[in-house]
């Protein structure tokens, strides 16, 4: 009894450090830390620098622009439109975040990579966008006394919805080129795609008047920097992602059978 005990904790701890090992192994942790920090804290400098030409660009090109919108008016399209701006809202992009990190965890897993990237890069990538976006709202001053299309106040700076939507898209594919290693082509398809439906929030929200021009411009170039940052900042903390997918999988397998 004692010896199978013994023996069933020793095989315990043996499969629990081979495991670990296979999770963790080459995880540049200083240096992706490093990265991090330096990269979200410069992003948010290049956001906070477009803010103040935001508010400088607010009488020659924002009020001008936001007067020939309200001129326009509601049509059937507005009402299409007003749809297609929700899937940059807070709840969808939260909704996008989980199911990308649900989905490309099980793919990952299923590849023996590291699955738990996903489950922890997506969220956190929506939560440094959330904040940063709001940090730079209490720091850049818009009038906000204006009412939208839709009847609700216009926007602050940077427009969310962009960039929100940028981030959470670019951070998912960003996964897949990364670690399985896909083609040019693949790559250019996969942003080009997070490009286009981040320019088309940014086309709903301006016909909408949900911003001030120039916060729209400015979320979807401040989405674009920030995910920069988050991808550099992933590629430091693994930069040799992708390579080692067979190894992992038979030293998986070998637990497994040890079992």
């Amino acid at each position: 009894m004692t010896g199978r005990g013994g023996g069933r904790n020793r095989y315990d701890a043996t499969s629990t450090t081979a495991l670990g090992g296979v999770m963790f192994k080459d995880f540049q942790w200083r240096a992706g830390l490093l990265t991090g920090v330096v990269t979200v804290l410069a992003a948010n400098v290049i956001g906070l620098l477009l803010g103040f030409l935001a508010e400088a660009l607010q009488g020659s090109v924002d009020e001008p622009a936001y007067d020939a919108t309200i001129r326009a008016g509601n049509t059937d399209w507005t009402d299409v439109v007003e749809t297609i701006t929700k899937m940059g809202n807070v709840p969808q992009t939260q909704i996008w975040t989980a199911a990308f990190a649900l989905g490309l965890a099980t793919w990952f897993f299923v590849k023996g990579w590291r699955w738990w990237v996903p489950l922890v890069v997506c969220p956190l990538a929506w939560i440094v966008g959330r904040w940063s976006q709001r940090v730079l709202a209490k720091i850049i001053d818009r009038d906000q006394d204006l009412i939208s299309l839709i009847g609700t106040p216009i926007g602050n700076y940077p427009s969310g919805g962009c960039q929100r939507l940028i981030v959470v898209l670019g951070v998912a594919a960003f996964l897949v080129v990364h670690y399985a290693r896909t083609s040019r082509r693949t790559t250019v398809l996969l942003f080009s795609v997070v490009g286009v439906l981040g320019l088309v929030e940014a086309y709903a929200r301006a016909r909408l008047a949900q911003h001030w021009f120039t916060d729209i411009a400015g979320g979807v170039i401040f989405g674009w920097v920030l995910l920069a940052a988050i991808i550099l900042t992933i590629r430091a903390f693994d930069p040799t992602a992708g390579s080692r997918g067979t190894s992992e999988q038979a030293s998986w397998g070998k637990v497994e059978r040890a079992r």
